[in-house]
C-alpha cells in the first residue's frame, strides 16, 4: 500500500513537472534576494554574490494532509549551499495543489 502511494506521488510530481518548476522558482527567489532593496545587504553579509557562489540539491518531496489549510498538498524542498560548505544555508519549499497549481513558496536563510 505504501509503495502504491509512493508511485502515485512520483507520478504526480513528474506529470506536473514539480521539481523543475521548483528549481526555476528557487532561482527567481534567489535572484530577488540578492537584488531586492530589503534583502540586498543581508545577502552580502551572508556571502552570497551570484548564482555561482552556491549550489542546490533536491531534498525531496512529500504529500501533506493539513489541518491548517482546507486542502491536501504536495511540497517540494530544495537545499542551497555555499560552494565551499556542506551545511545548507537556504531551505526553499514550493507547495502545490494536487492539480499542480502553485500554492505558495518559502525561502528560509539559516544563520
Amino acid at each position: 500500500m505504501v509503495f502504491d502511494m509512493r508511485k502515485k506521488l512520483d507520478r504526480m510530481v513528474k506529470e506536473y513537472n514539480l521539481i523543475d518548476r521548483t528549481i526555476d522558482s528557487f532561482w527567481l527567489s534567489y535572484d530577488d534576494y540578492l537584488t531586492d532593496e530589503l534583502t540586498r545587504e543581508e545577502s552580502k553579509e551572508a556571502g552570497l554574490t551570484d548564482r555561482n557562489s552556491v549550489y542546490i540539491r533536491l531534498e525531496g518531496y512529500s504529500f501533506h494532509v493539513s489541518d491548517s489549510v482546507d486542502f491536501d498538498y504536495i511540497s517540494v524542498k530544495i537545499y542551497c549551499y555555499r560552494k565551499t560548505e556542506t551545511i545548507p544555508l537556504i531551505e526553499y519549499y514550493c507547495t502545490y495543489h494536487l492539480n499542480g497549481e502553485l500554492f505558495d513558496d518559502y525561502f528560509f536563510l539559516h544563520n
